[in-house]
């Protein structure tokens, strides 16, 4: 939010200034105080202009969205794949705008790119490895590398001998072609900051001039004697194991499951990002367990076992282009049921679902918990299910708080089997 109300900022000299200053500082981060009063000025006249107030700090983003989807709001903040599933939704013609600068005339693409690549400074004693990785490099950045990346749509590519796939979202053909492309500073230190910040403004308990203390302070804090949250007595791999199953997206998740006293579970693999390994762990270690910047909320309903197969069902043949499932590292991660997964040609198809060691009762009611992914696909399917949002509630916090009363996490269970 701030970065969108002050992109002409952050791209003049002295953002740009700042930012690599910023990026490359193995210590405090040192603040231009007039690039960021300017900076959170442009800020707080974004948000007024934009008519938020503070009411809107308790807007989840499900809300949101669901706000545009019935008409009651003119824009959303989306991505490529939820357009061009909302346009067949709505069955109207949505249209991409960018960002606008409050210094200039120009507009911006605000973007985070997907594609990250470190090279190892020890490759640069190594010719041969250097040259095998310059050659993966060349295949990842390349036409065909980036559409297999990136399932071939939806993607703004910086090499310029890679034609644009947004072709299917209109909208943002001149910033394309001009390549106006702001790519979002995302320190990890920046986002608690940032949230601190904007919903001080929003609020009205912050003026720029209390909005910049703050932001300097939150930014450049450190955590000192931080207290051990667990001491984990098992190691769980994040990798898959022999069944196609990551052990540590297991734990994590029947423990959430048990936590909430709900019999089954089902979530995208991409919101469990760590191992867990033996011994003690911090608040901090703990949180990165789980996707926190791009966390979900949790849903609760109740189906019988028929709706639960066509669920699983669904989020494996890629239901509606919302997403794609197209190799065994994709799988979801489920809890309270095993899943045994068909590996075809194309894709995954759904053989069986077994509950205690059982075929699932098609005519038993269950309790699920779901992602918002998950969710919608459920929602899809059956538009009369209710479905309640645990409040207050994500899947980061509800991991965090089972970790913070020193417990042991729940075992992985055996959730997936694939065959040939």
């Amino acid at each position: 939010m701030i970065q969108a109300g002050a992109i002409g900022e952050f791209t003049s000299l002295d953002g740009i200034k700042w930012r690599s200053s910023a990026e490359s500082s193995a210590d405090n981060i040192k603040f231009d105080a007039a690039l960021w009063k300017r900076i959170l000025s442009q800020t707080s006249t974004f948000l007024k202009d934009s008519h938020f107030t503070k009411d809107d700090i308790s807007v989840d983003i499900t809300t949101a969205t669901e706000t545009f989807l019935e008409g009651k709001a003119a824009m959303f903040h989306g991505y490529p794949a939820l357009i061009q599933e909302f346009q067949k939704q709505m069955d109207a013609e949505l249209i991409r705008i960018p960002f606008f600068s409050q210094t200039s005339d120009e507009a911006f693409i605000n973007m985070t790119p997907s594609l990250n690549i470190a090279f190892n400074k020890d490759l640069e004693k190594n010719p041969e490895k250097l040259d095998i990785a310059l050659d993966v490099l060349d295949c990842m950045i390349s036409e065909e590398g980036q559409k297999r990346i990136a399932d071939g749509s939806g993607v703004i590519s910086l090499n310029t001998d890679v034609p644009t796939m947004m072709k299917d979202v209109s909208g943002l053909e001149k910033e394309i072609q001009d390549n106006s492309v702001y790519i979002r500073y995302s320190a990890q230190k920046s986002f608690a900051a940032s949230l601190k910040v904007v919903h001080g403004l929003l609020s009205g308990e912050m003026d720029e001039e209390k909005a910049y203390d703050t932001l300097c302070s939150v930014m450049n804090s450190k955590a000192t004697g931080e207290k051990t949250t667990v001491n984990f007595e098992h190691e769980y791999s994040i990798s898959l194991n022999d069944k196609n199953g990551r052990d540590a997206a297991s734990s994590i998740l029947t423990t959430v499951r048990n936590e909430n006293n709900i019999q089954l579970a089902l979530a995208p693999y991409y919101y469990f990002t760590s191992s867990i390994y033996e011994g003690e762990c911090s608040s901090n270690r703990v949180a990165l367990m789980t996707a926190k910047n791009s966390d979900t909320p949790l849903y609760l309903a109740k189906i019988n076992g028929k709706q639960v197969y066509e669920l699983v069902g669904n989020y494996l043949a890629d239901f509606d282009s919302d997403f794609y499932v197209t190799n065994k590292y994709e799988l979801p991660i489920a809890s309270g049921m095993k899943i045994i997964v068909k590996d075809k040609e194309n894709g995954f198809s759904l053989k069986s679902i077994a509950v205690n060691e059982k075929k699932i009762d098609k005519e038993k009611k269950y309790s699920i918990l779901l992602t918002d992914i998950t969710m919608s696909i459920l929602k899809k399917l059956y538009p009369e299910c209710e479905i309640t949002q645990l409040k207050d509630t994500t899947l980061s916090s509800a991991w965090a708080a089972a970790m913070s009363k020193g417990q042991q996490p729940s075992a992985p269970e055996d959730y997936i089997e694939v065959e040939k």
